[in-house]
């Protein structure tokens, strides 16, 4: 048992998460046992307070309690990985996406989309995906850009797809005969006569043709990178935090993929003890820490950004039903400073 004068911010979620205590609540009851009855432990824990605190085995035999009666908050995965099945990423999500410029909002996109399992092939599933009933609505609502985006993503899905057992997409294949969605694209040049449209037009019908450039297309739009990006693969201690790793998130428009370092954190168990949030954190990962983490760093294409457009920072929660890891829900968000301008977006997938 030690004894520990409590500093401001002190809260017994903090030291119990400090100490791998399973429950916080089990910290009361130890306190007690070796304090005084004028020492009681009631209400909010105020700075300066005299704590007796479990330490070394003590803490292991409370956690053994805290476990064998159920209490405790804290989800572990074995062998440091979470057992996501990948089959279960099979539904209807709803997105949502905006976009700011300082505190003005740019754009809001709603949609949905569908993933259908389809099989296990040569140890990858196979999907089919779908993106529809877009909406959009801000100070860009009757951008010519936007409408020619949306016209021509309903005409290329459904698609299918090949994820492998490391959630990765490896594989993408049209379900309709290319010739045909040529055709239909080159339709949409009677309702968009500008050259820009023209020429958006003739690089997707030379994206059709090209699986390669398809692939990495879809890779980088926003509900997919969440789905299966590298907070899947991240590596957790004997408590709540991953290790630090790193991701590429495709958050800005018509540039490549941002590199970021983040690191997961399990949250525990709340009213609805179903639930399993775990946080995500990160911030711009400058290529120095990069080489660092990143064995191979050439091999990812990074946004380059000047001194002054290095304040970045992104943060999600993740929602998982407890029983079967399921994903049900992420809220992420992102903001960038560029010069004296700040970019911000936010993000929701929520599973129907």
């Amino acid at each position: 048992m030690i004894k520990y004068l409590t500093l401001p911010g002190d809260t017994l979620e903090k030291i119990s998460s400090d100490l791998k205590i399973e429950n916080p609540n089990y910290i009361k009851g130890f306190h007690h046992q070796y304090s005084s009855l004028f020492d009681p432990l009631d209400g909010i824990l105020k700075t300066g307070t005299l704590l007796c605190l479990p330490f070394g085995d003590e803490i292991k035999k409370l956690n053994q309690e805290i476990i064998e009666n159920g209490d405790n908050l804290y989800y572990h995965p074995p062998q440091g990985k979470i057992p996501f099945e990948i089959p279960l990423l099979a539904g209807t999500y709803t997105i949502h996406h905006q976009q700011f410029r300082d505190d003005e909002s740019l754009a809001a996109y709603e949609f949905n989309m569908t993933l259908e399992y389809l099989k296990y092939e040569e140890e990858n599933h196979i999907f089919t995906i779908e993106l529809f009933d877009f909406n959009k609505d801000g100070i860009e609502s009757d951008n010519k850009t936007s409408d020619l985006a949306i016209a021509c993503m309903k005409i290329i899905y459904p698609l299918e797809i090949s994820i492998n057992k490391t959630r990765q997409l490896i594989e993408v294949g049209l379900h309709t005969p290319p010739l045909q969605l040529k055709n239909e694209l080159e339709a949409l040049k009677k309702y968009f006569t500008d050259q820009y449209a023209a020429s958006y037009i003739d690089q997707l019908k030379l994206i059709i043709e090209d699986k390669k450039q398809l692939l990495e297309k879809l890779k980088n739009i926003l509900p997919i990178h969440f789905l299966l990006g590298s907070f899947y693969s991240a590596t957790y201690g004997d408590w709540t935090d991953s290790e630090i790793y790193p991701d590429y998130f495709p958050w800005l428009v018509n540039a490549s993929p941002i590199s970021l370092e983040l690191y997961n954190r399990m949250a525990p168990k709340d009213e609805d003890h179903d639930l399993l949030k775990i946080f995500q954190k990160g911030n711009y990962l400058t290529k120095q820490n990069l080489a660092q983490l990143d064995p191979n760093p050439k091999d990812k294409k990074e946004l380059t950004l000047n001194k002054s457009s290095k304040n970045c920072f992104h943060e999600a929660e993740y929602h998982f039903h407890r029983t079967d890891l399921s994903i049900q829900k992420i809220k992420a968000d992102f903001s960038i400073q560029i010069d004296d301008i700040t970019e911000h977006q936010t993000f929701t997938l929520v599973k129907v």
